[in-house]
């Protein structure tokens, strides 16, 4: 089967869209398929080759665009003859210029992964949004969202507690594949600088994405003077970068806990499964729908980590609460700091945690077993135009 992903943005400018679309691929070409990624060769990809083989197997096709109001792509180089040579149109959303361009316009299956509703952060840097821009801008963009997808063959959620709460998917048929993980890889960083999941550092929990205003990070540095009032010894590990990083930092500062937290920036494939691994709990603090699933919890999973996570929609059906972590209230940083205390107060029950989560990994999230589910949707959509 020949398929075509168009996906808004691509490596090198990354997210969990990029990686679910790189991921998704890359399982496809191990199966047999063969792929194509169109993107847009924004400014973060600038450098970028306008067309490659990546070593994974599949082609990257990168169109000169520009940003519209900062995360909305427009290319004036998309031609639908470009989809021709393809079985199946994979389309990733949002943003939906690309939706746009193919929804009701292609004879050929349409299939849309629906990665997330389109959210304004209540805050920038700190500084609140006020709440009309955000309540104006979200429904502008869901009305604008459901148009679109109604015209498409056949649309996939990444959970059913994100889907039913959705102002855009409640009410429009998908479904529902989660996102998958390729833990060999992880494996085989592990087997080279000998770590076993028994090797934690009891007082170490880890925080490990961007520093944006939807990630929550800021609520986890309140919970910090609470925790350290118990466990004095505990090192939080930030690992990212992003807009709110200054916000943040004043935090640390507001609070004097500086010698309690370490910023490491961003960091090698090999040395986030060394800190995965070492860590005794992954921290998730999210706050809204721009999280609409959490690959990060994926990762500490495979890496037998515990995880403490925000009971939001998406990310709340990932893991299995009491047995692979922790689900709190969000924006709440007292419940956060009993979680954490919880966790350090019982290292032992925190192995067992992340080794339930490796298990839970192998068995529901690995990527063979979520490309055949994919696959089957591929072969339904064609099925249905060719009846």
């Amino acid at each position: 089967m020949k398929i075509v992903m168009l996906s808004p943005f691509f490596y090198p400018h990354t997210g969990g869209t990029e990686k679910y679309v790189k991921d998704l691929s890359t399982a496809l070409v191990l199966k047999g398929h063969e792929v194509t990624v169109i993107s847009n060769n924004l400014p973060k990809a600038k450098n970028a080759p306008k067309e490659e083989i990546l070593p994974e197997g599949f082609r990257v096709i990168r169109l000169n665009a520009f940003n519209l109001f900062s995360y909305l792509p427009v290319s004036f180089e998309f031609d639908l003859k470009m989809l021709d040579l393809y079985d199946v149109v994979h389309v990733h959303v949002p943003a939906f210029s690309f939706l746009r361009s193919v929804a009701g316009k292609i004879k050929k299956p349409v299939v849309v992964t629906y990665h997330c509703d389109v959210t304004v952060s209540e805050k920038y840097a700190g500084i609140p949004v006020p709440s009309f821009v955000v309540s104006v801008v979200e429904e502008a963009s869901n009305v604008y969202a459901r148009w679109f997808l109604a015209r498409a063959d056949a649309i996939i959620n990444t959970t059913e507690t994100y889907a039913s709460t959705s102002p855009v998917m409640k009410n429009i048929p998908h479904h529902v594949i989660p996102i998958g993980i390729f833990h060999d890889k992880i494996d085989e960083i592990q087997r080279k600088i000998n770590l076993t999941p028994d090797k934690k550092n009891p007082k170490q929990i880890l925080f490990l994405g961007r520093l944006a205003g939807n990630k929550g990070c800021d609520y986890l540095v309140k919970a910090m003077p609470d925790v350290l009032k118990d466990f004095p010894d505990t090192k939080l590990i930030i690992c990212g970068d992003g807009e709110e990083k200054p916000h943040i930092v004043d935090l640390i500062k507001k609070f004097g806990i500086e010698s309690s937290i370490e910023f490491l920036g961003t960091a090698t494939f090999e040395k986030l499964v060394e800190l995965y691994y070492t860590s005794i709990a992954y921290i998730f603090p999210s706050i809204n729908r721009l999280e609409a699933f959490g690959i990060v919890q994926l990762e500490a999973m495979a890496n037998y980590t515990a995880v403490i996570a925000s009971d939001i929609p998406g990310p709340n059906a990932v893991m299995t609460p009491f047995e692979t972590g922790i689900l709190v209230p969000k924006q709440d940083p007292s419940s956060l700091a009993k979680a954490i205390k919880d966790i350090l107060a019982d290292p032992k029950k925190a192995i067992e945690m992340g080794k339930k989560g490796r298990a839970l990994v192998e068995k529901k999230y690995d990527w063979s077993v979520i490309c055949d589910q994919v696959i089957d949707i591929y072969n339904q959509v064609l099925l249905k135009k060719k009846g």
